[in-house]
């Protein structure tokens, strides 16, 4: 793995291109916590697994393909690095019916967007308040 000699570079697109660049199409790597870590937090607020969802900054993480496996059939990966959206469309494209890769999307597409990064960054005290709720309604 590719570290930056800056935090900032956490930020760049060109970061976030080459270190995809450098990882074969095949690999993964999940920041956080694994799907069954999670999976019953995404359970109890995600319970239709038709939902449209929306995976914010998706990297080459499992996550979506571990939601797949478990029955939500309706994921749209969306990520900064294009290189990672297309490893995702060849590494997924033909054999998870549904899980699409994108660059960018319509208005109202979605029922769900899911940020792994804050989720299990904030595991101890999931908490949605008011001002999240008026946020997430006006994006959906």
């Amino acid at each position: 793995m590719t570290l930056p000699s800056k935090n900032i570079e956490y930020g760049t697109k060109e970061y976030w291109d080459h270190r995809y660049s450098q990882h074969s199409d095949s690999a993964t790597f999940d920041w956080f916590k694994s799907y069954a870590e999670v999976a019953h937090l995404i359970r109890e607020y995600v319970p239709d697994k038709s939902s449209k969802i929306l995976m914010l900054g998706c990297g080459n993480s499992s996550l979506s393909e571990d939601m797949w496996q478990d029955g939500y059939k309706n994921i749209v990966n969306i990520d900064y690095s294009s290189v990672v959206i297309q490893q995702m469309k060849q590494k997924y494209g033909s054999i998870r019916p549904g899980m699409e890769c994108a660059l960018s999307f319509g208005n109202a597409s979605f029922d769900v967007a899911i940020d792994k990064g804050e989720l299990c960054g904030n595991l101890s005290t999931v908490v949605v308040d008011d001002v999240a709720i008026g946020t997430m309604d006006a994006m959906m």
